[in-house]
């Protein structure tokens, strides 16, 4: 890649607005950012996947006078009941998005939840 075309590049990026810029021909490529260029966000694997709450209310794992423990460590399948949210008007029920572990468990039993919040951590 010719060091000329470069400088003119670069020169001609600072009269502009643009944070960054691509110039691809005959199979050379260069790619300038600015200062100004926002970072590449970061990219990672996880194998958990978070159950959250589906509403504001009140956490119970088992409907009065039945018992569900869910313990860390203890095996799910997909679409099994984890428990339900109770609002002023419903229950929203919660099930295993995916088969796999329970890792975290935060829910307790009676415990005011938030929209969004995570109540198990599943590992597939």
């Amino acid at each position: 890649m010719d060091t000329k075309l470069i400088t003119e590049v670069t020169d001609w990026l600072k009269t502009t607005d643009l944070a960054e810029f691509c110039y691809e021909k005959d199979g050379d490529c260069i790619e300038v950012k600015t200062a100004e260029a926002l970072p590449e966000p970061a990219h990672f694997s996880c194998s958990l996947t978070a159950v959250t709450s589906p509403a504001v209310g009140i956490y119970h794992a088992a409907d009065k006078g039945k018992s569900l423990v869910l313990k860390e460590g203890q095996s799910v399948k997909e679409g099994e009941a984890l428990g339900w949210v109770e609002t002023v008007s419903q229950k929203h029920k919660i099930t295993a998005p995916v088969s796999g572990k329970l890792r975290v468990v935060t829910a307790q039993e009676g415990a005011p939840v938030e929209f969004g919040l995570p109540l198990f951590f599943i590992e597939k």
